[in-house]
């Protein structure tokens, strides 16, 4: 468990290093890289599905019907992520746009509620609200770029955490010599 809370200066670069490769990934073959993943979720759950339908109807373990309502929506979605990736992709976002709009409108009522009650700064959170209100209806309405813009962004969150996994170990690594040269200077 130290060893995950302390990790050693070749760990924290090896560490940085993969964050800046899948980020650069990430920014640059957004689109593809999210499609092999769906396709890899379809396989993950046509086997889960393939599993709880053979538990049903091969092995005949159990007359409860769970497995059979849990086992085939699996091996359809799965089959679905498949054959039609951007299917799956363009729905995600338009259900995060539509919940965004639903917490905005609410989050703006609530707005209005401080004001009533004299609260100061209700222009703040009204101004929240109609950012994610604005935010997901491009999300609603443009789904696939929103999807690939979002990547973009995580990509370059990676590629920033990484450098900043490698300047901190530099930092660390510097200050940390100098510290025990004057250790070693003061107790000689």
């Amino acid at each position: 468990m130290n060893r995950l809370m302390n990790p050693n200066s070749k760990e924290v670069r090896i560490m940085a290093l993969v964050y800046i490769i899948a980020g650069i990934l990430l920014f640059i073959l957004n689109n593809d890289f999210l499609m092999i993943a769906v396709r890899i979720f379809g396989v993950i759950l046509i086997a889960i599905g393939g599993t709880l339908l053979y538990t049903y109807f091969g092995k005949r373990l159990s007359v409860d019907t769970s497995p059979l309502f849990a086992g085939l929506p699996s091996v359809l979605i799965g089959i679905l992520m498949i054959a039609s990736p951007e299917s799956i992709i363009a729905i995600l976002p338009i259900l995060a746009g539509i919940l965004l709009i639903i917490n905005s409108i609410i989050q703006l009522q609530k707005a209005f509620l401080l004001r009533d009650y004299g609260f100061d700064n209700w222009k703040i959170t009204a101004g929240i609200a109609v950012f994610a209100l604005i935010v997901g209806v491009i999300l609603w309405l443009r789904p696939l770029q929103s999807v690939a813009f979002i990547l973009q962004i995580i990509g370059c969150a990676l590629i920033f955490e990484g450098g900043m996994l490698f300047g901190f170990d530099h930092t660390v690594r510097k200050y940390k010599k100098r510290f025990e040269k004057e250790q070693n200077d003061f107790f000689n």
